[in-house]
C-alpha cells in the first residue's frame, strides 16, 4: 500500500497527536506505512507575542495547509480548536477523533500546593494566574477581579518551567495536552465547565486533508467519532456565526444529554468583554443532526442578549455571520444570510441562562396504542391474565409456600435455544407444568464478520441502530469490545428495540433506547418512525443498521424505506439448526402428547420443518395447541401449515406463559360448561 505523509508542528505535543494517528492507522491498515514531516508554522516562530497581536487561529495552520495544498502532504493533524471554522477551498476535515477530556487545568507553585486548591476560589487574593488564552482570561477575571492575568507564552514545558521558576503562582492549561504528555500529575484542580467554559473544539483532534484525496478520505474513516464530531460542529458554527477566533473571548462546549425521555445535544456558549467586567452565557438543546442549526440559533441569542455590544470591542463583528477570514482572525468580517428564524430553530429548545438543557418538563409524545390483532378463531390473547400479574402472584404464594398452578397436568414443548429458554421453562414449571425441551434453534458466530466490522468501521454513517432480538445486541456489543469500539461511539445514535426483551438488554449496558415499538410489524414500525420522529429528524435521506442474523425476515427494511430511510442489514449471528435426527424428534413430538408448543421466531419454526423434512407441520402436532411469541413467528406457523391458537400483544415469553394460562382456564370454563 502506498505511503501517507502527515504534515505536523514540531512541538512535543503535535507529534504526540500526528504519531497516535500514525499509529491506529497502521494498526487498522497493515502494510500501510506514514511518515511525519515537521512544518513550521507562524505561530510557532514568534513564540513570545500574544495571539491577538499576531493573528488568531490561522498562524497555527497556514504553512502546513499550504503544504496541503501543494501535494507535498497528504493529511494534517491539528488540534481542533487550533484550526480556523472556515477552511481553505479545497480541503476538509475528513475526521474528528473521540476527545479526551475537555477541562481546563489549574497548576500552581509547590508553596501554593501545600494548600488545598480545588478552584479558581481557592487561589490567594492578588495571585499572578499566567494563561495566553482571552478566553480564559475573561472568564478568570470575571469570576476574581483581583486575580493578575500575565501572558503566558510557550510549549507545555515552557510553561510549567516558567511557573516553576516563580514567574507566576498558577496557569491555566488544557488537561487533554497535560494528559496526553505524561503531565496530568502536576494538576492541582481540573476546572468545572461551570467555572471555566473550553475553547471551541477544545480535547478534539481533526484531521485535515485535500477534498479530492478520496483514498486518504476512505482510510481516515475510521478516526472519525460522531459523537464529537456532532459536538463540534455546533461549537465551530457559533464561533462561526460570531466571527471570532483566538482574538476573541468565546467559549463553547457541546455535549449529549441522554436519557429515557430524550437524547439531545446540549450547547452553552458565553461571549465576554476583556476585562472579565462583562459575560453573557447561554444554552440550547435540540437534535444531533440539527448541530450546525444549534450553533447558528445560540449565536443569535448571544447577539440578541448584548453580544453585539462586545464584539466590536475585542475585533469581532456585530451580527452574526460566517466567518470569510478564515480564521477568526483579528478584522471584521461581513455579514453573510443566516438561515431564517423559524428554519434554525426547527427541533431546538432553548433554555435561560444558567437553566440546563434538562430543566424543563419534557415533551412526551403519547402514541395510542395498536389495536387487539385479529386472531382466527379460538385464538387466545393475554388479555385476561397479564405477565405481571401472574408473576406477581407466581412469587408471593411461592413465598408462602402454596403457589398457584393453573398448568398441572399440562405438557408443553419449547422450542427455543436452550440457553436462551431457562426463564420460560422456569415460568411454566413455576406454575405446574410439565416442560419438554425440543430446541430447534441454536445461536452461533456469524459465518463471517466482515459484514459487521466494516459496519462498525463506518459507525458515523449511521443515524439509527435497531436490534430486533437479544442476540442482536449481544453479538454487537460483544463484537465492539472485541475490536476496541468504545460505547461511547453510540452516543449519538437513535437506537430501535424490537421487544422488551432487547430493550431491557441494551439499558443493562447502559444504552439508552430511544424508540421500542408496541407490535413488530413493518407497518407499525414504519408508522411509529413517521409519527415520533418524521417531522424534526428529516427521516428522509437517513440511514438505519440492523445487526440481525442471516435469516431474518426483511420485514423493517421495505417499509422503512417507503418513509426515507435506508435500512443496512448486516449478518452479527447465525441461527442454525441443532444437530438432531428428523426420526428422533418426530417420535418424541408423537409421544409427548403436548398439550401445548410455543414458537418464540421464525427460524424455530423453519428449522422444526427442516429436521423433520416436513413442508406442512400439522400432522405431527395433532392435538397440540400452538403459541407464537409474535405475528412475523405466526406468520411462519401459518405458512407451514399450523393453525395459531395463541399470539399475546405483548411480544415477550411472559406474555406467552399468560396467554397459555388463559387459554387452558378458557378451555376449563368451557368443560365446565358442557
Amino acid at each position: 500500500m502506498p505511503n501517507l505523509i502527515i504534515g505536523s508542528r514540531g512541538s512535543k505535543l503535535a507529534l504526540w497527536q500526528s504519531n497516535w494517528v500514525k499509529d491506529r492507522l497502521e494498526e487498522v491498515y497493515e502494510g500501510l506505512s506514514i511518515s511525519i514531516e515537521v512544518i513550521k508554522t507562524t505561530g510557532d516562530k514568534l513564540t513570545e507575542a500574544s495571539l491577538a497581536q499576531i493573528g488568531g487561529k490561522g498562524v497555527f495552520t497556514k504553512e502546513i495547509e499550504d503544504a496541503l495544498l501543494d501535494r507535498r502532504v497528504d493529511l494534517a493533524v491539528h488540534s481542533l480548536k487550533d484550526l480556523p471554522t472556515v477552511l481553505p477551498e479545497g480541503l476538509r476535515i475528513a475526521a474528528i477523533t473521540e476527545r479526551e477530556d475537555v477541562r481546563d487545568a489549574l497548576i500552581v507553585t509547590e508553596d501554593l500546593r501545600k494548600y488545598i486548591i480545588n478552584s479558581i476560589e481557592d487561589l490567594p487574593r492578588n495571585a499572578r494566574v499566567g494563561t495566553s488564552s482571552l478566553r480564559r482570561a475573561s472568564q478568570l477575571r470575571h469570576a476574581r477581579p483581583d486575580l493578575q492575568i500575565i501572558e503566558l507564552r510557550g510549549n507545555v514545558e515552557t510553561r510549567l518551567r516558567k511557573l516553576y521558576e516563580g514567574d507566576y503562582d498558577a496557569i491555566v492549561l488544557a488537561s487533554a495536552g497535560l494528559k496526553r504528555l505524561g503531565f496530568d500529575d502536576c494538576i492541582s484542580a481540573y476546572l468545572p465547565i461551570t467555572e471555566m467554559l473550553p475553547a471551541v473544539g477544545q480535547a478534539a483532534l481533526a484531521i485535515e486533508t485535500r477534498d479530492d484525496d478520496n483514498r486518504a478520505n476512505m482510510l481516515l474513516e475510521v478516526l472519525n467519532h460522531q459523537p464529537t464530531r456532532y459536538a463540534v460542529e455546533a461549537e465551530r458554527a457559533v464561533l462561526r456565526s460570531l466571527g471570532g477566533g483566538c482574538a476573541v473571548p468565546i467559549a463553547a462546549f457541546a455535549h449529549f444529554k441522554k436519557n429515557r425521555i430524550s437524547h439531545k445535544l446540549a450547547v452553552e456558549a458565553l461571549v465576554a468583554d476583556v476585562e472579565g467586567r462583562r459575560l453573557i452565557r447561554r444554552q440550547i438543546s435540540g437534535q444531533a443532526q440539527d448541530a450546525e442549526a444549534l450553533g447558528v440559533r445560540l449565536a443569535e441569542m448571544l447577539a440578541e442578549d448584548g453580544a453585539r455590544e462586545l464584539l466590536p470591542r475585542i475585533g469581532g463583528v456585530q451580527t452574526p455571520g460566517p466567518d470569510p477570514t478564515a480564521g477568526g482572525e483579528i478584522g471584521v468580517s461581513t455579514r453573510a444570510e443566516a438561515p431564517a428564524k423559524d428554519e434554525a430553530t426547527n427541533g431546538l429548545s432553548a433554555e435561560p441562562e444558567g437553566g440546563s438543557a434538562n430543566d424543563a418538563p419534557p415533551q412526551i409524545e403519547i402514541l395510542a396504542l395498536p389495536p387487539a390483532m385479529p386472531l382466527e378463531a379460538g385464538t387466545a390473547s393475554a388479555a385476561p391474565v397479564s405477565a405481571l400479574a401472574l408473576e406477581s402472584e407466581t412469587i408471593a404464594n411461592t413465598e408462602n409456600g402454596d403457589a398457584p398452578r393453573p398448568l398441572h397436568g399440562h405438557r408443553v414443548i419449547v422450542t427455543r435455544a436452550a440457553k436462551q429458554s431457562g426463564e420460560m421453562t422456569r415460568a411454566l414449571e413455576a406454575i405446574g407444568a410439565e416442560v419438554i425441551s425440543c430446541p430447534t434453534i441454536e445461536i452461533k458466530e456469524p459465518s463471517s464478520w466482515e459484514q459487521l466490522d466494516r459496519a462498525l468501521v463506518h459507525l458515523s454513517w449511521y443515524d439509527w441502530l435497531a436490534f430486533t432480538s437479544v442476540n442482536g445486541v449481544e453479538y454487537f456489543l460483544g463484537r465492539m469490545d472485541a475490536l476496541r469500539h468504545g460505547r461511547g461511539e453510540l452516543e449519538s445514535h437513535r437506537i430501535c428495540a424490537v421487544g422488551r426483551k432487547t430493550a431491557e438488554r441494551l439499558e443493562s449496558e447502559n444504552i439508552v433506547v430511544d424508540l421500542t415499538p408496541e407490535r413488530f410489524t413493518s407497518e407499525d414500525l414504519a408508522r411509529e418512525f413517521a409519527e415520533r420522529f418524521g417531522l424534526h429528524q428529516r427521516l428522509y435521506g437517513s440511514r438505519m443498521l440492523l445487526p440481525a442474523s442471516r435469516t431474518t425476515r426483511d420485514v423493517i427494511r421495505p417499509a422503512m424505506e417507503q418513509i426515507g430511510v435506508y435500512v443496512e442489514v448486516v449478518e452479527a449471528y447465525q441461527t442454525v439448526a441443532p444437530a438432531a435426527k428428523g426420526e428422533n424428534v418426530a417420535r418424541l413430538l408423537r409421544d409427548a402428547g403436548a398439550d401445548y408448543i410455543v414458537f418464540t421466531s421464525p427460524s424455530t419454526v423453519a428449522n422444526l420443518a427442516a429436521i423433520l423434512e416436513a413442508d406442512h407441520l400439522a400432522p405431527h402436532l395433532v392435538g397440540t395447541r400452538v403459541a407464537c411469541i409474535g405475528p412475523v413467528t405466526a406468520e411462519a406457523a401459518r405458512s407451514h401449515g399450523l393453525t395459531v391458537h395463541i399470539q399475546p400483544e405483548e411480544h415477550t415469553g411472559k406474555a406467552v406463559v399468560a396467554a397459555i394460562v388463559a387459554d387452558s382456564s378458557e378451555k376449563r370454563s368451557a368443560a365446565v360448561v358442557l
